[in-house]
């Protein structure tokens, strides 16, 4: 029988947060930990939508925010390609807007400000599992907790500019990070519950964030900019299976929300289809080669403005290589690069400095690559 496998969305948590939970940092042993992961866009439709799909947001139709999205209807997302695999599918989300009912034989959606996720899931789970009989289960679970903490308890109170905020920046990270917390007991929650059912063993388990937040760093509110603050994110591969790999190795290639489904399918034993061109990692944790050539570099966009007053909304792309350089750009001009190595927090903006013109060229060309490559239409400076 073909594997459970669970997808478990963390909403809004940052990269940089997960050792402040004890039980992150036991699954992060138990499991292997992708250190490197971009968000494909800046926030939930788009990101989760890039990771159903295995297509940026040009390519699937998710390339503006709520009102305005339209999944392309010659898009397949995972959900039906596990469909047609035997497996029962299911999901609990935050909206029944953040991805397509196709391919779903349950679509529901909860309140974020009523409902108890660590009582609601753990159910949902059971009669999934009871509902499936003997097929083997999908599930997308959406843990709405740090979204509905941030947008109501801080962000909120508080306009981008006001002196009240950057006065009491590090008390609204710090209930932010106790949020990480009751996400790190619920994530050990869903598994244990997995493993009181009797599938843990043959159970994948996909723990992820959509999109950090930017708390003030550099002066910005919300998500939808490209700082490593809201588009680097955190992605555990765990669950009971018996792999060849050792658990608790640490994966520093970079990744993309598109490069998620082909990698759960290649967990599952099922051939990724060659219309889905993102890269199957799932051999770092099965411990076999799958013999792919890995890509040098993640990609990142934010394609129509959200109207989030309060953040970036200027359309921008941009790229993330394997040697940590990172370079976006907006319509017509450059805009940032950092050597991430030497900058980890990316307070020194290069791309104007000539000692680093070589460096731009490079890496501009290889955005200029992929921007054509995805059929985009944005308007690259020259340089």
């Amino acid at each position: 029988m073909k594997p459970n496998i669970i997808f478990v969305l963390l909403d809004g948590s940052r990269w940089d947060r997960v050792n402040h939970s004890p039980e992150f940092n036991e699954l992060l042993n138990e499991g292997t930990f992708l250190n490197n992961v971009t968000a494909a866009i800046p926030y939930t439709i788009g990101s989760v939508n890039a990771l159903f799909t295995g297509l940026y947001g040009k390519e699937n139709g998710i390339d503006a925010y709520y009102k305005m999205f339209r999944l392309k209807d010659s898009v397949k997302v995972l959900p039906e390609v596990l469909k047609e695999q035997g497996y029962f599918t299911a999901c609990d989300l935050l909206s029944e807007k953040i991805v397509s009912k196709r391919g779903y034989d349950i679509h529901q959606f909860h309140d974020e400000f009523k409902d108890d996720l660590t009582k609601r899931h753990p159910k949902f789970i059971s009669d999934c599992l009871e509902k499936a009989a003997d097929k083997p289960l999908f599930l997308f679970l959406h843990f709405t907790r740090i979204h509905t903490v941030t947008v109501s308890e801080i962000l909120k109170k508080y306009e981008w500019d006001n002196k009240e905020f950057y006065d009491k920046k590090e008390d609204n990270l710090a209930n932010y990070d106790k949020t990480f917390l009751e996400a790190g007991s619920y994530s050990k929650l869903i598994k244990n519950t997995i493993k009181d059912l009797g599938i843990l063993n043959n159970t994948v388990l996909i723990f992820f964030s959509d999109h950090g937040d930017m708390h003030g760093s550099h002066g910005q509110f919300l998500k939808t900019a490209p700082w490593e603050e809201a588009i680097r994110v955190p992605c555990i591969l765990g669950g009971g299976r018996r792999y060849e790999m050792k658990a608790g190795n640490r994966v520093d290639a970079p990744i993309n929300h598109v490069d998620m489904a082909p990698t759960s399918l290649g967990l599952c034993g099922i051939e990724v289809p060659d219309w889905m061109p993102g890269t199957d990692y799932s051999h770092y944790r099965v411990g076999t080669s799958n013999n792919v050539t890995e890509p040098d570099s993640a990609f990142l966009q934010l394609v129509i403005p959200t109207g989030h007053a309060d953040s970036i909304d200027r359309p921008w792309r941009g790229i993330v290589t394997r040697d940590r350089w990172k370079y976006v750009v907006l319509e017509g001009q450059p805009w940032m690069m950092f050597d991430i190595n030497s900058d980890p927090y990316e307070l020194v903006n290069l791309v104007f400095n000539s000692r680093y013109s070589r460096e731009r060229a490079r890496l501009h060309e290889r955005l200029a690559t992929w921007v054509d490559d995805t059929g985009d239409v944005f308007d690259l400076p020259v340089i």
